[in-house]
């Protein structure tokens, strides 16, 4: 008699005990956050950093910006790169790891932009906006350097009193918060576990340092 294909391995017991404790604090996270967290903001979240949505809005502005500007390559360009860098160290990661997304929410209204990112592991949401927070925080002297353009310096100093290093801590106090409020979003709409959102803002603060330093390297910031 013919034997049908071999049950896939058992995983580890470690692993195991990782992946139910993960499964418990995140739907834990998912129920505590349903009743008050309203779902047309987290799926706003989402939206903003889609990559479908976010690739074409950097290149847009990598183009409009001048060349004289110093934010076009320190801010810019490496957001374009990370960009890439991330999407396609992210999608070989879910093609390799492929965990499942969790099963007690909800996905029929989330579009992959590839079939792996059906998977969860590492959320790629969580890496985008903390690659971006990252390289705005890495960009913080061409920040400074920025404001001295005539146009943009009396703005900035109506508002905050010709306090330009407050004007960027605040901008980068802004875009931290951001990626925090997303990376919990992730978890609170059901897309994925703790563990996917944590690894996925490291790999994001990692990439951003990885593309400075090969651009630093380069020569081209």
């Amino acid at each position: 008699m013919g034997h049908g294909p071999k049950p896939p391995p058992a995983a580890p017991p470690l692993l195991r005990r990782i992946h139910n404790l993960d499964h418990t604090i995140s739907l834990y996270i998912h129920n505590l956050t349903r009743p008050i967290a309203p779902r047309p903001l987290l799926r706003f979240l989402e939206l903003l950093a889609d990559f479908r949505f976010f690739f074409p809005v950097s290149l847009a502005l990598y183009l409009a910006a001048p060349s004289s500007s110093t934010l076009r390559s320190h801010l810019l360009l490496p957001l374009l790169l990370c960009s890439l860098l991330d999407l396609l160290f992210v999608a070989l990661l879910k093609f390799l790891v492929r965990r499942s997304r969790p099963s007690y929410a909800n996905h029929s209204q989330y579009n992959a932009v590839v079939s792996v990112d059906n998977f969860s592991f590492p959320s790629g949401h969580s890496s985008r906006v903390c690659f971006v927070a990252s390289v705005f925080s890495l960009s913080r002297n061409s920040l400074l350097a920025d404001l001295s353009r005539p146009r943009v310096a009396i703005l900035v100093r109506r508002w905050f009193a010709r306090d330009d290093a407050l004007a960027v801590d605040l901008l980068l106090a802004a875009a931290w918060a951001w990626a925090v409020i997303t990376v919990i979003s992730r978890v609170a709409l059901g897309r994925h576990y703790v563990i996917d959102v944590f690894f996925g803002a490291c790999f994001g603060v990692l990439e951003a340092m990885f593309t400075f330093r090969v651009l630093d390297f380069q020569g081209l910031i």
